[in-house]
């Protein structure tokens, strides 16, 4: 920040230099304009006292501080303050032609002095040079005071936000940034802080989810140890029940490993959709065709209907997250009921199922990683579906909710945009 400090007191002596040269420009100016204006009047002043003596006004000469010499045509003296007017009185003194309405009446003769040679001007231009210099003394020394505060007032805030990141960047938790300062740093320092609380939270989820996944994975793990471990000790006969045991358990662990694998995948920055419109009704008869074995298993009907010929989507990205939806929904489901899976307009898909609730304490943890509340706690499953099925649908800028009441059953909303905005 000391950067930001030394270019900003720069850059404000740099304008307080700036303002001093144009002050300095412009009062040499007026200076110019009025010496030119006072030349002009004493010109003038000089034309009608000549005019004035050669009409019979020889008091208007007189009149004058400065020496006037005023001749007729035929160049004799007529009028003078200043003796005789002899030739040498009038040395290097040019005669001025003295007309009135184009006719000639004389000539003149005068010595303008300039106007620093009056012991009165002397004065006041001394007192005015003093004045100036001292005025641009006095600026300079605020103009560098005040831009010394507005630097550091300026620079201080900054200073605070840079630390605060950095203690970010240092992994340092709890990191509070004070939003104070510009408009602008205020703004850095309330991102800086949102970053923070995200950065907390993915802390506290990434820790759990380590967890859970040591949870999930030990338990089929020690099975399969204990059953070879037993099979090894004679224990057990390595037939082949046994054998689909460990196999069953070992699928379950493979399961969980692909779709850690995959929400790794689609969790990367750099993962876009792959956007097209493609047919609803075979998107939806490809699904109720997949679950039709599992459905039968369990004297259940997979019913979709499609209220739209086409929408918009990566259709294996969406087929995955209604996939997910619709094992759940399976699972859950009680026997004989149906579950059901429509695409309605706006791009609207909804998955329905009749059977157990989702308890009000699970709903808003339910598309948590590995979050297995009391509904999934004993059902198959890698705890990732409904995860996964979110971030597909926020990867299309949709929306996703799961709405569940005794009575009424299950209902899982998918919206899409038509126009996805990625995320």
């Amino acid at each position: 920040m000391n950067t930001l400090f030394r270019r900003t007191l720069g850059a404000f002596l740099i304008f307080s230099l700036f303002l001093v040269v144009i002050l300095v420009v412009v009062l040499r100016g007026g200076y110019n304009r009025s010496l030119d204006a006072w030349s002009s009047e004493r010109r003038t002043a000089l034309q009608e006292a000549a005019l004035a003596a050669l009409q019979g006004d020889h008091d208007a000469v007189l009149r004058l501080d400065v020496p006037l010499f005023v001749y007729d045509r035929d160049r004799n003296l007529v009028a003078t303050n200043r003796g005789a007017g002899r030739r040498r009185d009038t040395e290097g003194m040019p005669l001025v032609e003295i007309q009135d309405h184009d006719e000639l009446l004389g000539f003149y003769a005068a010595r303008l002095e300039p106007f620093q040679a009056d012991t009165a001007n002397r004065a006041l231009m001394d007192s005015l040079s003093r004045a100036v210099v001292l005025a641009l003394a006095l600026a300079a020394v605020f103009a560098t005071a005040a831009a010394l505060f507005l630097a550091r007032m300026l620079s201080r805030p900054a200073a605070q936000v840079a630390a605060a990141i950095d203690r970010l960047a240092r992994g340092e938790a709890g990191v509070q940034v004070n939003a104070v300062g510009a408009r602008e740093v205020r703004e850095i320092a309330a991102a800086a802080n949102v970053l923070a609380r995200r950065l907390d939270r993915e802390q506290e989820i990434r820790a759990q989810w380590v967890q859970d996944v040591a949870h999930d994975l030990r338990s089929p793990v020690a099975s399969v140890k204990a059953q070879i471990e037993a099979i090894c000790d004679g224990v057990y006969v390595a037939d082949s029940d046994r054998m689909h045991r460990l196999l069953h358990e070992l699928g379950r662990m493979e399961h969980m490993i692909g779709d850690l694998d995959e929400l790794m995948r689609l969790e990367a920055p750099e993962l876009t959709p792959e956007v097209t419109h493609f047919a609803a009704g075979p998107f939806l008869e490809s699904l109720q065709e997949r679950f039709a074995v599992a459905a039968g298993k369990r004297s259940l009907t997979v019913a979709v209907r499609a209220h739209v010929e086409r929408i918009s989507g990566d259709e294996s990205l969406l087929y995955r997250a209604v996939s997910n939806l619709l094992s759940n929904a399976v699972r859950h489901a009680s026997a004989g009921t149906t579950v059901s899976c429509t695409i309605t307009a706006g791009t609207r898909i909804t998955v329905h199922n009749e059977g157990e609730t989702v308890p009000p304490q699970d709903l808003p943890r339910l598309f948590d990683r590995l979050y297995r509340g009391e509904y999934a706690r004993n059902s198959a499953g890698s705890g990732l579906g409904l995860t996964i099925a979110r971030r597909i649908v926020e990867l299309h800028g949709g929306t996703i909710h799961l709405e569940s009441r005794d009575g009424e059953g299950t209902t899982v909303i998918i919206d899409v945009p038509e126009q996805p905005v990625y995320n």
